[in-house]
């Protein structure tokens, strides 16, 4: 199926998975923790383009995020699209 080859894309990839979650992680409470200060409200989203992918990261709590990582001719627009309207299906399944 589609799902299991862009699954195993993922794992296969050029990058650790795992690896990738647990900087985005650390970056993602950073963010956190400047909007506070600033007064700003809680972070919802977060995007990130290098030279080899985009990856958009959706908060689902203040422990749990949802992200995908794009190649450079993605439709971002579509992929923010996706994770803000699948957020409160993924949010009732944790």
């Amino acid at each position: 199926s589609a799902a299991s080859d862009v699954y195993k894309r993922l794992v296969d990839g050029p990058f650790d998975i795992e690896s990738v979650g647990m900087e985005y992680s650390v970056v993602l409470k950073g963010m956190q923790r400047a909007s506070e200060m600033l007064d700003a409200g809680s972070t919802k989203e977060v995007s990130v383009e290098t030279e080899r992918l985009t990856t958009v990261v959706r908060m689902l709590s203040d422990e749990y995020f949802v992200a995908l990582a794009l190649e450079p001719n993605a439709n971002v627009g579509k992929a923010r699209y996706l994770l803000r309207v699948s957020a409160p299906q993924l949010i009732e399944n944790l």
